[in-house]
């Protein structure tokens, strides 16, 4: 940020006047050029007259000074917002900082570091707020970022006096940071009594905190740029990809399951607030669900274990191995039982998936120095060994060697022994073939993993 210029920030705030003047007088410099070419005379007239009074509104002086002293005090800023909760509600908006970070599985408005500012008031305001949002060109900042850190290439930005755009400055300042000594609820938002004394069990008197829940406007913003990137074309092109065969162009991408709409504001959603009209009024909400408990206990890796795949992930697999076995019962070679196969042993892939994550996250990082794992199942199984101190040797190894290609072996050759072992009669007939089908299924398991961005294997 420092090295933003003055020249740059003139820059900006032509830019916007200029955009604002195009907006006003698109239709009439249309109209202006079919008038000229008929010759009527007193559309061109009445026309130019318009322009003109429009290019002096959004005249440097003229413009700034109107905000400064007008639409300032039409509009409220922050971050979590009053109307938000009811569209009528006359209570404040809160412009919220922390410097408190939350544990890493939530999330919240302290997990964003440049929470974007919202506006609610006069919706003939808005324009203001489109203003402080103006970019900085070549940085990622924006005008409002300079503001409210008073930055000195703002000197003499806002009008040719050089007192004045300070005073300018200052209450565009003011405007945004929007400092509430005597903070003003409204009978329409929903309010929580939280008893201030919490040593004992009873409550005696009146001693309560008031807690006045507020849209956290930023925050939905940020999932609602973050869920419609889902339909870039970026995203588009990375599912279609994902689709071909024999492609060198595959790349992650994402989806979201079980996604609700809540829309605020109606058919005029910049009654709510300059954001929310930015969103059509639309609001997603992520499902609200209960946690899943796993009442199984911790997955144990002996130490003098050599490989996962042995009688005990057997034990962890059992229902999913047996559906398994019971479509190879069936002894059929047509394209229902080959999909039904395919299925049951994607089953339990999807089980080793999850007992692999579940080593991943509960056993602490370098755990397999004591362990007789192969190599490969380490790299797999211990990735964070890496990150530790003095293992640079087992992240170069990591880095550099053909490991997954071994995990697939490995657990292909497991498939091929639980078969022979389970069915007898078969054990001349599961070979080559087999094993490469099996293998063939968790690679292709494991390459979806990867763009789903999952972390079972990195």
């Amino acid at each position: 940020m420092n090295s933003i210029t003055k020249d740059q920030v003139d820059q900006a705030i032509q830019n916007f006047l200029a955009e604002q003047i195009n907006k006003k007088t698109e239709d009439e410099v249309k109209k202006l050029e079919k008038a000229k070419i008929a010759g009527n005379i007193t559309d061109i007239e009445a026309l130019t007259k318009h322009i003109n009074e429009t290019q002096e509104k959004y005249e440097l002086n003229t413009w700034i000074g109107d905000a400064a002293h007008r639409l300032s005090k039409q509009l409220h800023f922050g971050t979590h917002i009053s109307k938000g909760i009811h569209p009528d509600s006359k209570g404040n908006n809160i412009n919220f900082q922390s410097i408190q970070e939350l544990p890493k599985h939530l999330v919240g408005s302290q997990s964003i570091k440049h929470p974007s500012l919202d506006a609610t008031g006069n919706a003939a305001a808005l324009p203001l707020a489109s203003f402080f949002n103006t970019p900085i060109e070549n940085t990622n900042y924006k005008l409002r970022d300079l503001i409210q850190h008073e930055h000195p290439a703002l000197k003499s930005c806002f009008a040719n006096d050089k007192i004045l755009s300070e005073q300018y400055a200052q209450i565009f300042k003011d405007t945004l940071d929007n400092k509430i000594e005597f903070p003003k609820t409204d009978a329409r938002n929903k309010q929580l009594l939280w008893p201030a004394n919490t040593d004992t069990i009873e409550i005696n008197g009146d001693d309560y905190i008031c807690l006045i829940p507020l849209h956290p406007s930023a925050m939905v913003n940020r999932l609602y740029q973050k869920v419609n990137a889902k339909y870039s074309e970026e995203n588009k092109q990375a599912r279609e990809n994902s689709k071909k065969k024999n492609t060198d162009k595959t790349q992650a991408y994402f989806s979201i399951n079980n996604l609700a709409v809540v829309k605020l504001g109606g058919t005029k959603p910049q009654n709510i607030s300059q954001l929310t009209s930015s969103q059509g009024g639309r609001n997603y909400l992520l499902p609200s669900l209960p946690p899943k408990i796993n009442s199984r206990p911790k997955f144990h890796l002996g130490q003098k274990q050599t490989s996962l795949f042995n009688k005990n992930l057997s034990y962890y697999c059992f229902a999913s191995i047996q559906n398994f076995f019971n479509v190879i019962e069936e002894q059929a070679n047509n394209v229902g039982i080959r999909t039904k196969r395919k299925e049951a042993l994607e089953e339990i892939i999807n089980k080793v998936f999850e007992i692999a994550d579940s080593i991943q996250s509960t056993y602490e990082p370098g755990w397999s120095k004591t362990h007789d794992l192969e190599w490969s199942q380490k790299y797999w199984l211990d990735p964070e060994r890496a990150l530790l101190i003095n293992e640079e040797n087992f992240k170069a190894d990591k880095d550099s060697t053909d490991w997954i290609s071994e995990i697939e072996h490995a657990f292909a050759s497991w498939i091929n022994s639980l078969i022979r072992k389970n069915f007898p009669k078969l054990k001349e007939n599961i070979a080559d073939p087999e094993y490469a089908e099996w293998r063939k299924t968790l690679r292709r398991r494991i390459k979806a993993s990867a763009q789903k961005n999952e972390g079972v294997f990195e």
